[in-house]
């Protein structure tokens, strides 16, 4: 990697954490998202990992069977996929999903083709949404 590019890397990160603690947005919504991005969430394969609870107790709070993670919480699960769809449907928007909130984070907020001025409004709306 050069250092051009992680220059770039960590001024959109300090551009990221300036706009999740922006004034429009609650402390506590801000936070949580902060947690939710770097996988700090009490999920139950960050509480296995930690010991906390046992292995096969890790199954999906949805009831889809699965494993629970924040990824899968919020993106791969049937019902956080229909809400992302709903949302983008309002939007008129037709996009990808990634496969790491990081990225559709990134994907969500910085919308390419959109006016720098709309990015803002995008990220309110991904807050909304978590």
């Amino acid at each position: 990697m050069k250092h051009t590019d992680l220059l770039l890397m960590v001024n959109r990160w300090i551009e990221t954490l300036l706009m999740m603690f922006g004034r429009y947005i609650p402390a506590k919504v801000s936070l949580f998202v902060w947690r939710l991005l770097r996988n700090r969430l009490p999920t139950k394969d960050n509480l296995m990992r930690r010991r906390v609870i046992h292995a096969n107790d890790t199954a999906c709070a949805y009831g889809c069977g699965d494993s629970e993670s924040a990824n899968h919480l919020f993106l791969e699960c049937e019902i956080p996929n229909m809400v992302w769809l709903h949302v983008q449907n309002w939007l008129g928007l037709r996009t990808v999903y990634p496969c790491h909130l990081r990225e559709y984070y990134t994907q969500f907020s910085l919308m390419a083709g959109m006016p720098r001025s709309s990015h803002y409004v995008f990220k309110v709306i991904w807050f909304a949404c978590v």
